[in-house]
């Protein structure tokens, strides 16, 4: 008995393959660009001076893209990010704490912040950019 083999569509797969290839880096930014507006509308939650937003850094790093916050800008939003146990705020400088209420200062030596549970955002989008490349991929493959 004899046996013989063919390969048919080769040429097919290797083109598929090459659409891929090119496809991966316009994918890849598309999906840092979307990463990057999501990190942004999930930050402006939490922001009412417009500094978190304004932290909001995307670098171009040689494997892919680094998208992250630029901590000089608005170093409370570690805190705002991942949440922070309960403490006691005492003041740096003077005696007192002071603030504005109704009908003048309020005055304390020391105030007990409850915490904060946190709200992450960045690791939300990291878990995200995966689903968001594979739908940049197959839209350049289709288109």
């Amino acid at each position: 008995m004899k046996l013989s083999t063919q390969v048919v569509g080769d040429d097919a797969v290797r083109a598929v393959f090459a659409r891929i290839g090119e496809a991966g880096p316009r994918a890849l930014a598309a999906t840092a660009e979307d990463a990057e507006a999501y990190v942004e509308g999930e930050a402006a939650h939490h922001n009412r001076t417009g500094k978190m937003v304004a932290s909001i850094t995307k670098t171009r790093e040689p494997d892919g893209w680094l998208i992250a916050h630029d901590l000089r800008v608005a170093p409370y939003t570690v805190f705002v990010h991942w949440g922070a146990r309960p403490h006691k705020i005492k003041p740096k400088n003077k005696r007192v704490l002071r603030w504005p209420g109704p009908g003048g200062f309020n005055f304390a030596k020391g105030v007990d912040h409850p915490g904060y549970k946190g709200d992450a955002w960045m690791t939300r989008a990291a878990a995200l950019a995966p689903r968001m490349f594979a739908f940049h991929i197959d839209a350049q493959l289709k288109g």
